[in-house]
């Protein structure tokens, strides 16, 4: 399934909506060395200036950046916070400067390993420093126009209860009737959501709004009385159920993640669970999918988006989905027919020069056409898997032509290693990558002389016998 939602992704670009509280996520890096002489706590001290990401739903929009998304933010937003969208390339909805917000800043204090060593520092005003006129007269300003322009295929609502969904007078569920919703909520006045396409508490909000305990009697409570065609009740890492048409589901996770932080987990979720619905994939198959996704982005620290090409289980990827990204990455191919030390060292020297390493291989009939025809000794799909299997290779692709300027075109690595025995000139690729790296020679490692060796024993093997 997630081969087919990365076709759909490279194929057709999707329009999606992301409305709600968004909020600025602030990281400092910290070393704690000894306790404070005024008062027995710890002493913080920052290793260097404040990391800044996309909050609630500008983390939903965030997590959108690496797809093949249309997305536009629609939130409140002050000079900090539209800086911080900005740098991370999130297009937002303006609106008049006139109305002065202070949106909330979560600060976190990490330790080098990503883990929080102090409490979390939130600071907000009700309803982001907005009254209700105010939040009234910007709704009635500029969503008319908003809604004038082509309308998403998706909307994501993201109700974080700071104040967006406060106006009395407009409800903006009238402005998305024709389109698919998805409502991720947090207040108990959920009647505002009626008629939304679906309906995704988490569990603990699930309880509460509704008041039942058992998750069936949940999604069928929230179907109900919103009249949605499917509710998604997720249960963390462990579990995600709910509803779809009349047919209860639960999905449930065969395999254990490693967590580093699930510092906004739920909004990765929502972000390529809208994709997977907004490609046609039912809510069921959605789910699926946007697990996968959240299973990895709990690997990342700080917020980091999902890169398309890490949602393959096996390492082996489309060119594509490698080139939005936001790690240097190292390309480097060859062959890889009879693997041996020298493909080894060169591999680690590459891993060395960025984030992540992607090696192309060449297909067999692109090997026949190199060497000769006896040429590969091993098939591709078994020398892709064999790279794929090594710690250090994060993807493997493979080319068909003699040499791989298409893929590095498609791909754009920020770095370039070859084995010993090139010139840096001769690079294939090199006027396309600011980075270019000669591994260090290994000797005694050759492919082609170890198949020329093998095949010179063999014809003294089969040699007839001397009758004298």
């Amino acid at each position: 399934m997630i081969k087919e939602f990365l076709k759909r992704n490279r194929q057709k670009k999707i329009n999606i909506h992301c409305v709600g509280d968004a909020m600025v996520d602030e990281y400092y890096r910290v070393k704690i060395n000894r306790i404070s002489p005024e008062h027995p706590v710890p002493v913080m001290v920052c290793q260097n200036e404040v990391i800044r990401r996309p909050g609630g739903a500008a983390n939903v929009a965030y997590q959108l950046k690496h797809l093949n998304v249309d997305s536009k933010l629609l939130c409140f937003y002050d000079p900090l916070a539209y800086e911080v969208f900005l740098e991370h390339q999130i297009c937002c909805f303006k609106y008049p400067s006139n109305f002065n917000c202070n949106l909330p800043i979560k600060r976190r204090y990490i330790d080098d390993n990503g883990v929080q060593v102090a409490p979390r520092h939130d600071f907000e005003k009700p309803l982001c420093g907005l009254d209700l006129e105010k939040i009234n007269l910007i709704f009635i300003d500029i969503l008319d126009k908003i809604f004038q322009q082509k309308k998403p295929e998706v909307a994501i609502i993201s109700d974080y209860n700071k104040g967006f969904f406060n106006s009395f007078n407009y409800n903006i569920m009238d402005n998305y009737r024709d389109v698919i919703t998805i409502v991720d909520p947090k207040k108990l006045n959920f009647e505002k959501w009626k008629g939304c396409t679906i309906f995704k508490p988490n569990s603990k909000e699930a309880e509460e709004i509704s008041g039942k305990k058992n998750w069936q009697d949940q999604a069928r409570f929230f179907k109900k009385e919103l009249g949605c065609q499917a509710v998604v009740i997720t249960f963390g890492g462990e579990k995600v159920v709910g509803i779809s048409g009349n047919d209860l589901f639960e999905f449930v996770p065969n395999k254990k993640v490693s967590v580093e932080s699930v510092i906004g987990a739920g909004d990765c979720f929502a972000a390529f669970f809208a994709v997977a619905i907004g490609h046609g994939f039912n809510p069921v198959e959605s789910v699926e999918i946007a697990w996968e996704a959240g299973a990895i982005y709990v690997q990342h620290q700080m917020n980091r988006p999902v890169v398309p090409a890490e949602l393959s289980s096996d390492k082996i990827v489309n060119p594509e989905d490698l080139a939005k990204r936001d790690f240097k990455l190292v390309f480097t191919n060859g062959c890889f027919d009879i693997l041996h030390k020298g493909h080894i060292e060169t591999l680690k020297f590459a891993k060395t020069k960025g984030d992540k390493l992607v090696v192309a291989l060449n297909t067999d009939e692109s090997i026949r056409r190199l060497k000769d025809k006896s040429r590969p000794i091993v098939p591709l799909e078994h020398r892709m898997s064999v790279i794929a299997s090594m710690e250090f290779v994060d993807f493997v692709i493979s080319f068909d032509e003699n040499t791989p300027i298409k893929a590095i075109e498609s791909i754009l690595p920020d770095v370039l290693v070859k084995g010993h025995g090139n010139e840096f000139k001769n690079i294939v690729g090199c006027n396309l990558v600011s980075d270019v790296f000669i591994a260090p020679f290994v000797e005694h490692s050759s492919t082609t002389k170890f198949a020329e060796e093998w095949h010179n024993r063999k014809l003294i093997h089969e040699l007839p016998a001397n009758d004298n």
